[in-house]
């Protein structure tokens, strides 16, 4: 396979690859998880051959090919908007872990914290304080 060719490859991988990246930024900001799984297969799958293609790149041009400058320039772009849409995707899944790791400490602080003075509401509509101890051991069981 010819340098250009591989540069053309690479280009149309590159542009796959930050549709992909967008789209996961856009699921992830309309909170669709479920939609995430396919998706980051396809990305992972167009990030080997990202991988791929540009370590082949990297081998020397072969004796009196001529480098198509128009697809190099091209290829420049698409590698700089590449690397603002990597940098997008990862702020984006840096804020939905840390979203997550809240939500998480949440949960476990009010798992920890004592049971509590509020039980439920009354027929009136208002809280009602616990009638056993924050321990969950009846008054009945501390007689025996």
């Amino acid at each position: 396979m010819s340098k250009n060719s591989r540069m053309a490859e690479l280009l149309a991988i590159t542009s796959r690859l930050i549709a992909c990246m967008e789209t996961e930024v856009d699921l992830l900001r309309s909170l669709k998880p479920q939609e995430l799984r396919q998706l980051q297969s396809d990305k992972l799958a167009l990030a080997d051959a990202y991988r791929a293609f540009t370590l082949a790149l990297r081998e020397p041009i072969a004796e009196g090919e001529v480098i198509d400058e128009g697809l190099c320039q091209e290829l420049n772009e698409a590698t700089e908007l590449f690397q603002a849409a990597v940098q997008n995707n990862l702020r984006a899944l840096r804020a939905m872990r840390d979203v997550n790791e809240r939500v998480m400490r949440a949960i476990v602080h009010a798992l920890d914290e004592p049971r509590a003075q509020v039980t439920g509401y009354n027929k009136l509509g208002t809280l009602t304080k616990a009638r056993r101890n924050a321990s969950g051991v009846s008054h009945l069981q501390h007689r025996a």
